[in-house]
This record gives C-alpha cells, structure tokens and sequence, in this order.
C-alpha cells in the first residue's frame, strides 16, 4: 500500500447482488480519488482478497455484514444497506466506519466518510483537520497559510499539534492515516 498522497484509495468491494457491485464500481472508477483494486460476491471470497490486497477501503453488503470486524483490522469498511437494515448497526459496533445506500451515494460522499472516520478516531480539532485535509492535498505549509489567511508559524503549530495526536514524525505517514491507510502503519509499543 502506497503512503503517497495523490495515490488514489484503493477499494474492495463486497456485493451479492451482481448489479449492485458493477453499479457501484462503475461510480466508483470514475473518480480520479479512489480505483476499485477488486470486487467478490459475498464474505466468503472477500475476507482472502482483503488479506492479500491490502484494500483502504473495503463497501461490504448487508448480507456481508457478520465480517465488518476482521475486515475492519486492515481497511476502512462502509456497509452498503438500506438506511433501516438492522445489519448495519451491529457492523458498526464490530468495527466498521459509517454506512452508504447502495444507488444513493456518490464517490465525494465515500471519501468525505473515509475523512469524517478518520477525524473521528484521530481526535484532531476542526481546526486541525482543515489543516490536515489541506497537507493531504500535498500543500506546503506556506501555501495552507496564505489559503487559511494565516501566518506560516501558526499553520506550523498546527502541524506540530497535528503530527504528536497522531504519533507520528513524517507528513506521508499523517497523510496514510488521514486518508484511513492504518495498515502501512507500525504498531504502538
């Protein structure tokens, strides 16, 4: 797994429904921001492939539900189901990240969960994460300070704040956990 920052997210995704999974790969592969690296029917077949590919995110179906929390050790897993499916509560408490309406979603509101999931268990302030979307864009911090309307030492304060949350010393490193990369992360002592 790539921890550069223009890399696009790679996605699984994990449908029963044969039309379902090509309506969604086909919205998918027409962002430049994400890149569907492979697709199974059920659980079954997805759980070896998330093993080996290593995907960022993992769109798992309802009937796939039961699987959210090995899934969720190594990627980003977003349940597609319908907005009363009592599935998706119990793959949120195993581990998974949010949940989309198959049909209903667009690939901004994908990646805009992966952000908010990646906030939310980060612990960065609003402030922070603006800072952090914008690195994540691969701007330097002079060019956050001019697009903020901020002075450079204060965009580097941040960045300081930003980088001891998250435990780490290196930009590609916040970015790989910004953009919900865990698994190219070493684990904390």
């Amino acid at each position: 797994m790539s921890v550069d920052e223009t890399a696009p997210l790679r996605v699984l995704v994990v449908d029963g429904d044969p039309r379902i999974r090509a309506d969604t790969i086909t919205l998918l592969d027409a962002s430049d921001e994400l890149r569907v690296v492979a697709d199974a029917p059920d659980s079954a077949a997805a759980l070896p492939l998330a093993e080996r590919l290593r995907p960022d995110i993992v769109l798992l179906d309802a009937a796939s539900a039961e699987h959210a929390k090995p899934l969720s050790r190594t990627s980003r897993v977003f349940v597609l189901a319908g907005p009363d499916d009592p599935a998706v509560q119990d793959a949120l408490h195993a581990g998974a990240c949010g949940h989309l309406v198959p049909g209903s979603f667009t690939a901004p509101d994908l990646i805009r969960g992966v952000r908010q999931a990646s906030r939310t268990t980060l612990g960065l302030s609003a402030r922070e994460s603006e800072v952090m979307d914008l690195i994540a864009t691969g701007r330097s911090n002079g060019e956050i300070a001019r697009q903020l309307f901020l002075s450079e030492k204060t965009v580097k304060n941040h960045v300081n704040r930003i980088y001891a949350k998250l435990g780490v010393s290196s930009r590609a490193t916040a970015i790989a956990l910004w953009r919900g990369m865990v698994s190219v992360l070493p684990a904390r002592d």
